[in-house]
């Protein structure tokens, strides 16, 4: 049997190791970096390609609200990006927005943490805060508001 494997018989030395490890710990990095951007392909989603590590951070340069522009003109009203390894999308269709926020809003809890006050502990977006966070945003702004902001 060990005659079988001669051929693995190998010489390790510093170096080797050091090299083999260095490549090892690249191939990881570069899994890494990449693989969370695949989730919105999962779901269907366009989106821009991301580059490792900081997602589509580069596509915000010119400032958020032309790039969400610029978003919806490329990839449509529903679409996608990253920031970093995390997943955003995006809806900017007045009916998709009601039917998520109205009628299918317990599908779509626990969001990332966004408080209304600066200092607060609680998070709008979190399970037990969300259907109230809902209604104080549908009493301080109306949908019919956002359907006239929304046209574009």
């Amino acid at each position: 049997m060990m005659e079988a494997l001669g051929f693995l018989k190998l010489d390790v030395n510093g170096p080797m190791v050091t090299v083999a490890l260095s490549v090892a710990l690249l191939a990881l990095l570069k899994w890494y970096s990449t693989s969370a951007f695949s989730r919105l392909e999962k779901l269907g989603l366009r989106h821009p390609k991301p580059s490792p590590f900081i997602g589509n951070l580069m596509f915000f340069r010119q400032g958020f609200w032309e790039s969400q522009m610029e978003l919806r003109k490329l990839y449509g009203p529903l679409c996608g990006y990253y920031l970093g390894r995390r997943m955003f999308i995006v809806i900017s269709e007045p009916d998709m927005i009601k039917q998520v926020l109205v009628e299918n809003f317990s599908n779509f809890t626990n969001r990332m943490p966004q408080s209304i006050m600066p200092n607060s502990r609680r998070h709008v977006t979190s399970r037990g805060m969300w259907p109230r966070g809902r209604r104080l945003v549908c009493y301080l702004h109306p949908f019919r508001m956002a359907e006239g902001i929304a046209e574009v």
